[in-house]
């Protein structure tokens, strides 16, 4: 495009709004909706942006290069069709992060889980690189953007709808493979494929970094460039023991990181490859993630009220629950009290003895109903079904309704309790709600 004026629709999506920022930053004219208010569209909006809430056909400017929807925006979306009509072009939402990231030096973060995180750290160690994930960086205005200074443009590489072939990075991380689509991916072998397709299209002269996976270690064995694997693989760059990072060099660095987890220890270790790689040397990068205390609703702490700690986290895949409890389990020694909603009524049908098997290290364990998004409802598919998977000697409690759940826990809550919200829907908002039924609002 030789102008950039710009129509987003979903603009208040995290990923959606990100882009805006990063767009406005290049000082193009960026437009959108969404279908409510919010903190995406209010980020937008401060920064010099047209947006409003409620998707409609005069929501479309008159002058306007592009309009870009994401895989979640229905093909009838009236501005969509409204474009269509008028000879636009209509792009996906990567579309608009691969023309972002032209006249940058890309890399790019794929992966099952942690992806967000592991961007954000490697922007970090980069010494502030500019940075478009899906999720709220303490630094990013309210979203998941920022502009940095370098060459260098950190960005999220996103399988779920196979967008991340659209991208072109010059290296990347592949944190993990695992079958969270279930709508998009038949398999877990259809989701190998495609991390082998975006693997095998990096550049000779670039770098993948392979995460401490079984699974993308043999993915990585596609790429046609160098491979830095973390872990205990034959031929590690590196390996996380304990709270040290350990290099296949002899060099050791203690890894005093604030995002806590295992699993953090190993995505801060991929990051810090991949810098290695950029030119920045260990002991510096792992200096600038170390305060780091994470993205938005990844294990985020909302407040502690009568001695009761209330947590927020994205956990939605059972791999991603077992880390969180684990995480809980590490920097907490009283009782874990688990509060999942599941998302997607296909991920809850294929994955819902996996979810149970996973809240059953929690001491108490509640389900809600399926946060549907996208999906229609399918018969004999609730949070009972995940429920019912649930074993242990623990409380285990099936409240459907968000509201209900704050009258149904608080009474039994305790001085020293952890409370951990999990899940990709609207179980977001129940930490506030418990803050506020214990008698506070947090601290």
């Amino acid at each position: 495009m030789s102008t950039r004026s710009i129509h987003l629709v979903g603009a208040g999506g995290a990923g959606m709004s990100a882009l805006g920022l990063l767009a406005l930053d290049e000082g193009w004219t960026v437009s959108g909706t969404d279908r409510e208010d919010g903190p995406g569209l209010d980020a937008l909006r401060a920064a010099g942006a047209t947006v409003r809430a409620g998707h409609a056909a005069d929501a479309l400017p008159g002058a306007v290069d592009a309009v870009f929807a994401s895989t979640a925006i229905p093909d009838d979306n009236p501005e969509l069709v409204a474009a269509r009509e008028r000879g636009l072009l209509v792009l996906h939402r990567s579309d608009l992060l691969a023309m972002l990231m032209q006249g940058h030096r890309g890399l790019a973060v794929a992966g099952a889980h942690g992806k967000s995180t592991t961007t954000a750290m490697l922007s970090l160690a980069l010494g502030g690189a500019t940075l478009c994930v899906g999720a709220e960086v303490p630094w990013g205005r309210g979203t998941g953007a920022a502009r940095g200074e370098g060459p260098w443009f950190c960005a999220e590489a996103d399988e779920s709808d196979r967008s991340l072939l659209r991208l072109s990075p010059e290296a990347a991380i592949l944190l993990n493979v695992d079958h969270d689509h279930h709508s998009t991916y038949a398999s877990i072998d259809d989701v190998e494929d495609v991390f082998r397709q975006f693997v095998s299209a990096l550049p000779s002269d670039g770098l993948l970094v392979a995460g401490p996976d079984a699974r993308a270690r043999a993915v990585a064995d596609s790429a046609p460039c160098p491979v830095r694997m973390v872990g205990d693989a034959d031929g590690a760059w590196g390996w996380v023991q304990g709270t040290e990072l350990v290099l296949a060099d002899g060099r050791s660095f203690a890894l005093g990181i604030a995002t806590p987890g295992a699993h953090n220890r190993a995505n801060a270790a991929c990051a810090i490859a991949l810098a290695d790689w950029c030119g920045v040397p260990p002991e510096d990068a792992i200096a600038r993630i170390a305060p780091f205390t994470g993205v938005g609703r990844r294990f985020e702490h909302k407040g502690a009220v009568a001695g009761v700690q209330v947590v927020d986290d994205y956990a939605h895949h059972p791999a991603e629950v077992t880390a969180t409890l684990r995480a809980a389990r590490d920097l907490h020694p009283g009782r874990v009290v688990a509060i999942f909603q599941p998302h997607l009524y296909s991920r809850t049908r294929e994955l819902a003895d996996d979810f149970g098997r996973a809240l059953s290290s929690a001491d108490v364990v509640v389900v809600t109903d399926v946060y549907p998004a996208r999906e229609a409802p399918e018969p004999g598919v609730d949070g009972q079904l995940v429920l019912r998977a649930v074993s242990g000697p623990g409380e285990i409690l099936y409240v459907p309704l968000l509201s209900d759940v704050p009258p149904v826990i608080v009474p039994d809550l305790r001085d020293g309790d952890m409370v951990i919200t999990m899940g990709a829907g609207d179980i977001t908002t129940v930490g506030p709600l418990l803050l506020q039924a214990l008698g506070g609002d947090g601290a």
